[in-house]
């Protein structure tokens, strides 16, 4: 009776560890995930950015992908300085709007590595 109640103890101390070990590949996981979007979301807008200071054909279809896919991810700060010049305001804008996705995703990595038991 005494091995029985040993072997159920056991199994308990097995499934607790394998779902620790599942949460914290799970959370591992998703601090990836995450830090690969935030760093492919920067990537766009940098492109738009070097599109645009480059003088790109505004009518090709790639400059057009990347400026409809930079105006989604600027984070509602596409037009938050105004300066005279056009270039100027893209850098400035969407330049911010990448460092400011890089630094989303360093920070939710870093939280969720770190709930990752």
């Amino acid at each position: 009776m005494s091995q029985d109640a040993e072997t159920g103890q056991q199994r308990k101390a097995s499934t607790g560890q394998d779902l620790r070990a599942l949460a914290s590949k799970s959370l591992t996981l998703a601090a990836s995930v995450i830090r690969i979007l935030t760093v492919i979301f920067a990537a766009i807008l940098v492109i738009h950015v070097v599109l645009t200071v480059a003088s790109a054909n505004p009518q090709n279809g790639i400059t057009t992908f990347f400026a409809d896919a930079a105006n989604n991810l600027t984070l509602g700060i596409g037009d938050l300085f105004l300066p005279a010049s056009e270039t100027l305001k893209v850098i400035l804008n969407y330049g911010l709007a990448a460092v400011v996705w890089l630094i989303i995703g360093i920070i939710i990595a870093r939280v969720l590595n770190a709930l990752a038991p």
